[in-house]
């Protein structure tokens, strides 16, 4: 992949890289640094991705890593460390992820899940999802800030074995 595709799609996912840090540390100076973090990794790797799904995926993938190393190192000085408490939580692998999505997705009401599902997996804008489900830009944020709010508590039982 050319340098210039390479930094045009860091930039492209640079507000969504965010979030996703963000989500994870609760920390907005925390998730600047992993961002930065993530894209100095790739850059600096041997292999630069060839195309640009592939450095979407190996950006996301990248930064999860990061996000949880940096909350491994913070596990006695936070809440989260809840999260590292068993042998078997402390790998977060893809076949993890997918059981952990599917569970928190199945908790979701049909339209909070698809707004979801196209906003953060698909990268949709607002605006787009409105336009495609026929409904208002304000009813895409309202349903995606609900599903967000469910799938916190989802995690945070999941994480904590109450589920």
């Amino acid at each position: 992949m050319e340098t210039e595709t390479f930094t045009d799609t860091f930039v492209d996912l640079q507000r969504k890289l965010h979030l996703a840090a963000t989500g994870i540390l609760r920390d907005a100076d925390d998730a600047d640094d992993a961002v930065q973090d993530a894209f100095c990794n790739l850059w600096n790797s041997p292999g630069r991705p060839k195309s640009r799904d592939e450095a979407r995926f190996k950006l996301f993938a990248t930064l999860r890593n990061i996000c949880l190393n940096k909350l491994k190192r913070k596990k006695g000085d936070s809440d989260d460390s809840s999260l590292f408490s068993s042998p078997d939580t402390r790998r977060f692998d893809e076949e993890d992820f997918g059981r952990v999505r599917k569970f928190l997705m199945n908790g979701l009401p049909p339209l909070q899940r698809e707004i979801f599902e196209l906003s953060v997996f698909s990268e949709m804008e607002y605006e787009d999802i409105a336009l495609r489900l026929g409904i208002s830009v304000e009813a895409v944020r309202m349903n995606m800030s609900r599903a967000r709010k469910k799938t916190r508590e989802q995690y945070r039982k999941y994480a904590d074995g109450k589920l």
